[in-house]
């Protein structure tokens, strides 16, 4: 005799898969193709299907424990950013420990390792080109939870690693190489303007001020060798971007704080914390801010549209948003602003 469903108890509803094309969408927080490894759970909200191969996005959260091993990548321009915990990073011989809002920067052929240091720690980030999240398919479990397990007991997948090497050309080195200390008092303020590793504390990097949001320039064409452009968009109540459409850039948008309401050609999505819209070249779209205090994570393949917010906007000196939204320059002054990005600025 089977059990009488208990009427109080009430399921969440299934996660959205990720499209089988780049099509706008939009992908719940703790939501993507996740999976289970050394008990971190690595989700892919983006993927190179969704993107035509231009980038992925993922977030990574999990425990403390050991760092995974030191290992470098042929191909891929990867980015950590640190939203959750505490989470040390090392690249090139040097090593921070990212709180929440810093960000390390790891271009390919790079040596690199992280480990988590919180009970819950978690980073997020792009990766260009798309396509690396399949390395977690090969290696790790397919995994729905929102987050991680309490306890994995399963053995660490050596035969996979083996072969993921070959497959996603990157190279693990010796177990027995040191890991760099880590360094407390760098600046890590700065942009070096070339392709190499860098890390960036928390609400540092250019800033600019476009309609009354505070932009904050995370990575340029210039670091990414053209294939990526990060930065932080910060304001309340009322903080808009008109709509427009890309002709050859992928756009995604990742809320930190507060809630966005994103419109993708024609749809309108309400964003809250950990929500992303992935938005394909082709899909007119816009952004509200519609919270008293409301961050986002934009970025784009490839790299250019930061230049939108030094060219049209004005440098901004100080780390705190206004307190009331702004007009946008007028649509002549912006499609002049930027005639020679990926942008182009439309009737809503």
């Amino acid at each position: 005799m089977s059990a009488t469903p208990d009427p109080t108890l009430v399921s969440a509803p299934a996660a959205p898969p990720l499209p089988d094309a780049a099509v706008p969408y939009v992908q719940p927080a703790g939501t993507g193709r996740g999976h289970l490894l050394l008990g971190q759970v690595a989700r892919a909200m983006l993927g190179a299907e969704q993107s035509n191969g231009q980038l992925s996005f993922m977030t990574n959260c999990g425990p403390k424990g050991r760092p995974i091993p030191l290992h470098f990548h042929d191909r891929e321009f990867e980015v950590f950013l640190c939203t959750r915990g505490r989470v040390q990073v090392w690249a090139d011989g040097e090593s921070r420990v990212l709180s929440p809002g810093d960000v390390a920067i790891v271009p390919p052929g790079v040596v690199h390792a992280y480990q988590f240091h919180s009970h819950f720690s978690e980073f997020v980030g792009p990766i260009t080109p798309g396509g690396w999240d399949r390395f977690f398919d090969l290696c790790g479990t397919p995994y729905e939870a929102p987050a991680f397990p309490p306890e994995d007991h399963s053995p660490p997948p050596f035969a996979k690693f083996a072969q993921a090497e070959q497959q996603y050309n990157m190279k693990y080195l010796p177990p027995d190489t040191p890991y760099a200390p880590p360094t407390w008092d760098a600046a890590d303020d700065t942009l070096p303007g070339a392709m190499k590793p860098y890390f960036l504390r928390s609400g540092e990097g250019p800033r600019h001020l476009l309609g009354g949001q505070m932009v904050t320039t995370m990575i340029t064409s210039d670091e990414s060798d053209g294939d990526l452009g990060m930065w932080t968009v910060q304001g309340t109540v009322g903080g808009e971007m008109p709509a427009h459409v890309h002709e050859r850039t992928h756009e995604a948008i990742y809320v930190r704080n507060g809630t966005v309401r994103v419109t993708l050609d024609g749809e309108s999505h309400l964003l809250a914390p950990g929500d992303c819209a992935s938005i394909p070249a082709g899909c007119v779209h816009t952004y509200a801010f519609e919270s008293a205090v409301t961050r986002a994570i934009v970025m784009s393949s490839p790299g250019g549209l930061e230049r939108l917010f030094a060219l049209a906007g004005e440098p901004y000196a100080h780390h705190v948003f206004p307190a009331t939204p702004a007009a946008f320059p007028d649509a002549a002054a912006m499609e002049a602003a930027a005639a020679e990005l990926d942008v182009h600025f439309v009737d809503a």
